[in-house]
């Protein structure tokens, strides 16, 4: 039998936990549109964010070290699935909503400009010379499914419903600041949703940052690893030593048993964290128990009035991936390798926003937002589109787009398209 929409939303009501946020609970789209046969709104709103330009260019955008670097390494499209991969595995152990869970992780570095957190700075630098606030590419995130994309003729943006849109909205880590935007603070704290895929992103950065760190063998080794005394850290390392003494006598090369260890610590690492997380959620919901819920679990709304989010490691836990983080912030994102890297992505940034800002009719026609009329004459009133302009290109498009300006022999035909 086909699961319309209506029978798959009546599987949500008896399959749920009391604090999942069901269909029914989607909240309006900023512009009516009538529901799908088949579809909830929050398959759709995963679906609309899938099929973005946006979601697209995130394949070449720097995680941690440049595309052109290797194939391997993780990109911020890659780290984006496996956050939307976690997240949905959490939320279905926890009789959350999945789908919408995975929508909000599908979506929260849609913002992100070329080159990392290098870019975003840059940007903000750029945008503070002519009086302007800074980047951030949360608020971003939420501008292109509200704004920037366009997928329909009656409207801008992805036109998502007010549930995603409000996960995206307060997206927050170590690294992400949620948007100022307080129509979407309607609550102390999100829904549960989007405090599976709060928790998602620095889980899934930190195992795999780790994996890649290791796999280009500069920054550190498994020695110094295991001095760090991070328990979770030393479980995983025990568990691959046993995985490649199995594997010996396998006929592996060295390489191929290096790819082994190094598969085999962040699965560890992941499972670990994982457990840790669904258990200690699991205490603090039974701490909200019974105010609203049925059979003592809590309802969305003891969840949304918590004092602090129900979505999260124990504490000792908590401050071992911080440790981590810690660790490879210093080895790893300040090694003088990767700040090269991001002082290079700097000045092609820097030299591409002053010559559009200085030069705004050199926009691509689809980039002005003046549309046919003269741009603005204050330079101030320009930079926001050329922030826009660049923030949406990956790292490739930025490097070809500056040797077409900067450099007399490289073709131009086709480098504003």
């Amino acid at each position: 039998m086909i699961r319309t929409r209506e029978t798959q939303e009546a599987r949500e009501a008896a399959a749920l936990a009391p604090y999942a946020t069901r269909s029914a609970e989607a909240g309006p789209r900023e512009h009516p549109e009538p529901e799908d046969g088949y579809r909830t709104p929050f398959q759709r709103d995963r679906d609309r964010i899938l099929h973005a330009a946006a979601f697209r260019s995130l394949q070449h955008k720097t995680q941690v070290f440049v595309v052109h670097e290797g194939d391997h390494y993780r990109t911020r499209l890659t780290h984006t699935l496996e956050v939307a991969q976690i997240a949905r595995s959490i939320a279905a152990y926890l009789g959350a909503n999945a789908d919408l869970a995975e929508a909000v992780a599908l979506a929260h570095d849609l913002g992100h400009a070329p080159f990392g957190h290098a870019g975003e700075d840059e940007l903000t630098t750029c945008l503070g010379r002519h009086g302007l606030p800074g980047f951030d590419h949360n608020y971003q995130s939420l501008r292109i499914v509200t704004k920037l994309e366009r997928r329909d003729a009656g409207y801008p943006g992805l036109n998502l419903c007010f549930a995603t849109r409000e996960g995206i909205a307060r997206h927050e880590t170590a690294y992400d600041r949620p948007a100022e935007v307080e129509a979407y603070r309607v609550s102390p704290q999100p829904g549960v949703e989007a405090q599976i895929a709060n928790v998602a992103d620095p889980l899934a950065y930190v195992t795999h940052d780790l994996e890649d760190a290791l796999r280009v063998g500069t920054f550190f080794d498994e020695g110094d690893l295991r001095g760090l005394s991070i328990g979770f850290l030393d479980e995983a390392l025990a568990a691959a030593d046993a995985e490649a003494g199995a594997a010996r006598g396998q006929g592996l090369t060295i390489a191929q048993g290096r790819a082994v260890r190094h598969h085999a610590l962040h699965r560890r690492c992941l499972n670990r964290l994982i457990r840790d997380l669904l258990e200690d959620t699991q205490r603090r919901l039974d701490a909200l128990g019974g105010a609203g819920g049925a059979g003592g679990e809590p309802d969305a709304r003891a969840v949304r009035s918590a004092a602090a989010p129900v979505v999260g490691f124990s504490s000792a836990t908590g401050e071992q991936v911080q440790r981590l983080r810690r660790f490879l912030h210093q080895r790893v994102y300040k090694h003088p390798i990767v700040l090269n890297m991001c002082t290079k992505g700097r000045r092609l940034l820097r030299a591409l926003f002053e010559h559009f800002v200085l030069n705004p009719d050199h926009l691509p026609r689809s980039a002005q937002p003046w549309d046919g009329a003269p741009p603005p004459p204050e330079v101030s009133a320009r930079a926001p589109a050329v922030s826009d302009f660049l923030a949406s290109l990956t790292d490739r498009r930025l490097m070809d787009l500056y040797r077409s300006l900067f450099e007399p022999y490289e073709r131009t035909l086709s480098s504003l398209e």
